[in-house]
């Protein structure tokens, strides 16, 4: 038999391996119990999951009886809106729920859904609260001395045209009514508070070509007083208010000469006017009941009476006639010149204090032309002088004891037309507005948008003009543009989320093809009310009309285009 050859190294690995320490085999029977012993937490585990989930479907079984048949599982779904499915009776429109607005006291009880709201139910109704859906309450008079909202009775209103400006002025006039308080409208230029006014049972006075007259140099409200004050044994207060009455007919005549030469008087022209209207207060041809006209006054100038020689400080007589000549054309061009005899008759509807408070006053001045300046600017004047005769003469009676303390509300629509009526109109309205708690009256000035105070002539002009913004109680805000809210957010500070609303109300109404009509701006109606000078959130309203307003008219400015409304 043959032999196999194996080669050294087999041999010497064999002698190696041989040494080794051999590795101990794992115990079996350990590693068994330890795999039982994970089996069983994990089946124990599962036995917990179950019994856990039966728990759950058994608790859902008892509060949802459709979870107990399978067949009801597959068919129906119940969700927030009931079970969905044929026949299950699920609501596809959820109708919002009903709000209610009450006190904090009645409303207690009402949980979750109670929405707290700041501004107060004080005041006149104006409409709703965009954000709350309660009624929502303003007028400046409340919101000074009832609620404390404003320090300040004075409210501004801006907002383009045709966006409801006026009828939410007319509405706080309605308010004002209703609450006791006289609106007294200065000059009406348009018209637009003349039927609610007349509704109401108040005084209205038509001013222009052939439709009545104002006399300067009638006693007024103020002077119609004085009788009442001599009867109730107050004669130091009749001499302050013939003291009062003598220097507004010299303070009215004096203006309405002004505005008619365009140019200030002389002082010795000053003098001789002051001198004449003293002569004519001391006639005894003249009363309250028969006062002197213009023609009187210009009669008498031309009379050359030696005091008013020795007041012209004349040599003669010649002399004078020399002095007074430009003075008695200016008069004369106010009985017939470009005035067109407005102030050369008696005042037609005269308001009398002494009989009776008017429920409201509105000086009609809507048959005179825009563009007649000259005329618009003297009846503006003169309204302004006689109304705060009339606000005056009340306070008066009040401080007498003869009559009950009266608030008013002036209002002063189109803005921007009285400031540019004339001379001094900027510098009358920038004392009133400083002077309205003095004056016991309330202040609503109205104007489209802060271009109109930057359009005045002199750097000064527009400057106060932009201060009755900044004076302002508060402000209410329309549909304005987006430059025109950059420039009103220089004089008060607006959120961007109020800048950004109010200049998405004026996006003009969509075109509907299919009625043919343009359909209303999306910011009729609305306004921000802002109060305040800090940088808060104002509050945004809707104006709602009642049915009476609705059906009496007196928010209709669009009566001339009747005939042409579409059906």
């Amino acid at each position: 038999m043959g032999l196999t050859y194996k080669p050294r190294r087999y041999y010497e690995d064999r002698v190696r391996r041989s040494w080794q320490p051999r590795t101990p085999k794992p115990n079996a029977a350990a590693a068994d119990a330890l795999a039982v012993g994970r089996r069983r937490r994990r089946a124990e585990a599962r036995e917990r999951e179950q019994a856990k989930r039966a728990k759950y479907k058994a608790e859902l079984a008892a509060r949802d009886p459709s979870r107990r048949d399978p067949k009801w599982r597959r068919a129906y779904k119940l969700s927030h809106r009931g079970l969905e499915g044929v026949g299950g009776g699920a609501m596809g429109v959820i109708d919002a729920p009903p709000r209610f607005r009450a006190t904090t006291v009645q409303a207690c009880g009402m949980f979750p859904f109670v929405m707290g709201d700041t501004h107060p139910l004080i005041g006149t109704p104006l409409g709703d609260n965009m954000i709350t859906g309660g009624t929502m309450c303003y007028d400046p008079t409340s919101a000074t001395y009832t609620s404390r909202l404003q320090v300040t009775p004075s409210l501004f209103v801006l907002g383009l045209p045709s966006f409801g400006k006026s009828s939410l002025a007319r509405k706080i006039v309605l308010g004002d009514i209703a609450a006791g308080r006289t609106p007294y409208i200065f000059a009406d230029t348009k018209g637009e508070y003349t039927k609610l006014v007349e509704d109401l049972g108040g005084v209205v006075v038509r001013l222009g070509h052939g439709h009545g007259h104002l006399n300067p140099l009638a006693v007024g409200a103020l002077g119609s007083i004085v009788p009442n004050l001599l009867a109730a044994g107050r004669p130091d207060l009749a001499a302050q208010v013939r003291a009062e009455v003598l220097a507004r007919r010299r303070r009215l005549v004096q203006g309405l000469c002004e505005i008619e030469r365009g140019e200030p008087l002389m002082q010795l022209e000053r003098n001789i006017l002051g001198q004449a209207l003293r002569m004519l207060d001391a006639d005894p041809a003249f009363g309250p009941d028969n006062p002197p006209l213009i023609e009187d006054l210009s009669r008498l100038i031309e009379s050359a009476d030696d005091q008013l020689v020795r007041r012209a400080r004349a040599r003669d007589v010649d002399d004078y006639r020399d002095t007074v000549r430009g003075l008695l054309a200016t008069l004369d061009a106010l009985l017939d010149g470009d005035l067109g005899g407005v102030f050369a008759g008696h005042t037609s509807n005269p308001v009398d204090l002494a009989v009776a408070a008017p429920v409201a006053v509105c000086v009609d001045i809507s048959s005179l032309s825009a563009s007649d300046d000259k005329l618009l600017a003297a009846v503006m004047f003169a309204c302004w002088e006689d109304g705060f005769g009339a606000v005056e003469a009340a306070h008066t009676l009040a401080d007498a004891g003869l009559a009950p303390q009266r608030t008013f509300l002036t209002v002063i629509d189109e803005l921007w037309r009285v400031l540019n009526a004339g001379p001094g109109m900027v510098e009358r309205i920038n004392a009133t507005t400083r002077l309205t708690r003095t004056l016991g009256t309330a202040l609503m000035m109205i104007t489209h948008t802060v271009k109109d105070l930057e359009s005045l002539d002199s750097e000064s002009d527009v400057k106060k003009a932009k201060g009755f913004i900044e004076r302002a109680g508060a402000v209410i805000v329309g549909a304005l543009p987006r430059d025109e809210m950059a420039a009103l957010d220089a004089i008060i500070p607006f959120t961007a989320n109020d800048r950004d609303m109010v200049s998405s109300w004026s996006t003009p109404g969509m075109y509907d093809s299919a009625t043919g009509r343009q359909a209303a701006s999306p910011g009729r109606g609305k306004f921000l009310l802002r109060i305040g000078t800090q940088r808060a959130p104002g509050v945004p309203f809707r104006t709602e009309f009642t049915e009476i307003e609705q059906t009496r008219g007196w928010h209709d400015t669009d009566t001339r285009f009747a005939g042409v409304r579409a059906a």
